[in-house]
């Protein structure tokens, strides 16, 4: 927390906030905020009882750690047992001990542990790291710095990692490879699809134009590519090339639209490219979301379907001008929707006769309109177990399809409810054409 700890308003502040959070999960917590790992691990487990919050100033380790037990040093129990043995209980004990001696009777982690707690050795904090479901490994006799030995080397690796996910039947949404120099340094290409792919052509293109960002400094000599989100990927039926030395299709690719939005998401941030989709809501507004197209797509619910195929009419089958015509079943249970939705919706001056007619006359955008046809109204309530409903006669809306004078149809509805000591407003929500 070295740092940012005044942007929480200090450390005990923080702390506070921290407890405060667990608290409310039902998690007990001892936190404890020191110079180092050590020394906050200790305090935190060995502080006298009933002190669950343990700040300790700036260079008082040494003194803070004095008194507690020598497990606190964070040792093992054969080890501890043998330091108790010897006369050596608390950690100040181990103070005034020769260090060489230390090491020869008990061995390095004792003296170990005990510079990290005061802060005589460096111990950084590597939080974890995320697992990577798949990966594949090349490693070089000699460093190579040439971009076209480098192109090689990926392709040779995407190439392993797709033979591995074609046998699972999984495709990668999330890759990163990673070049390992000579002097320790690491370079990395993090890449994202908008949909699972085992394409090799696909991944390894994504991969060449990011390439060139690489520095190879004086070599690399190790590259390990990872597949840290796996979905399942079936396998597609092919189709047959048109004439005769057309190429065959490659499986896997998921059409030039997938292709597209991978490059496009891993040049300029796949934060920047988004896609709409479906959530359980009969709210209009809540029931689609914009998400990146990196994100895992989730499947909606949908009514299982009837065992014995139903009739024609039950279907929704029929014939018109053009021959015949299917609607889905989501089309049968739910009124027609706008192609257009406002978010939010914008207020309209609408004029109406009884309380469930529609307007025969509105105004929008300075504009007025005469109604020739409606249909409706279609209620709709808010979602009352939602923790952010209101409850309020305003959530309750009654809307409306209605159609102009020039053919142009639109989405209105009407907040609130007759008698009731607010007026009912009137919006508009989309437009259907």
């Amino acid at each position: 927390v070295t740092g940012s700890a005044h942007l929480w308003g200090g450390e005990a502040a923080l702390a506070a906030d921290l407890a405060s959070r667990l608290d409310s999960w039902r998690i007990a917590t001892r936190i404890a905020i020191a110079d180092t790992i050590g020394a906050a691990w200790a305090m935190a487990r060995f502080a006298e009882a009933g002190c669950n919050l343990v700040i300790l100033t700036p260079g008082d380790c040494r003194n803070a750690l004095a008194p507690l037990p020598i497990a606190a040093l964070r040792l093992d129990a054969t080890t501890v047992q043998e330091l108790r043995r010897v006369g050596l209980k608390r950690v100040g004990d181990l103070y005034a001990m020769p260090r060489d001696a230390l090491t020869r009777r008990f061995g390095q982690i004792v003296v170990q542990r005990l510079d990290q707690a005061l802060d005589d050795l460096p111990e950084p904090l590597s939080p974890l790291g995320e697992t990577p479901a798949r990966r594949v490994r090349l490693s070089f006799a000699e460093p190579i710095t040439d971009p076209a030995n480098l192109l090689c080397a990926t392709e040779r690796l995407v190439a392993d990692l797709v033979h591995r996910l074609a046998r699972e039947g999984t495709g990668a949404r999330r890759l990163d490879l990673a070049f390992h120099r000579v002097d320790g340094r690491v370079e990395r290409i993090g890449l994202g699809n908008a949909r699972p792919s085992r394409d090799t052509r696909h991944l390894t293109r994504l991969f060449k134009e990011r390439l060139e960002t690489v520095d190879p400094g004086l070599g690399v000599e190790d590259m390990i590519l990872s597949a840290f989100a796996v979905e399942p990927l079936p396998a597609e039926q092919l189709e047959m090339p048109c004439h005769r030395g057309s190429p065959l299709p490659t499986p896997g690719m998921g059409g030039g639209i997938a292709s597209l939005l991978d490059r496009l998401g891993n040049r300029l941030g796949f934060a920047a490219v988004s896609r709409i989709e479906a959530r359980e809501s009969h709210i209009p507004e809540r029931a689609s979301v914009q998400v990146p197209i990196s994100a895992p797509t989730s499947i909606a619910p949908h009514p299982p379907a009837p065992r014995v195929p139903p009739s024609p009419r039950a279907r929704g089958e029929g014939r018109g001008e053009g021959g015949t015509y299917t609607l889905s079943r989501d089309a049968l249970d739910k009124p027609p929707r706008p192609i257009r939705l406002f978010d939010p919706p914008e207020p309209i001056e609408a004029f109406w006769l009884l309380p469930d007619d529609p307007p025969f006359r509105f105004t929008w955008r300075r504009r007025g309109h005469r109604v020739m046809r409606a249909d409706g109204p279609e209620r709709i309530a808010d979602e009352w177990w939602r923790p952010e409903a209101s409850g309020d006669v305003d959530a309750i809306r009654d809307y409306y399809r209605v159609e102009d004078e020039e053919g142009r149809r639109f989405w209105l509805f009407r907040a609130g409810l007759h008698g009731h000591p607010r007026n009912p407003r009137w919006f508009i929500h989309g437009l259907f054409a």
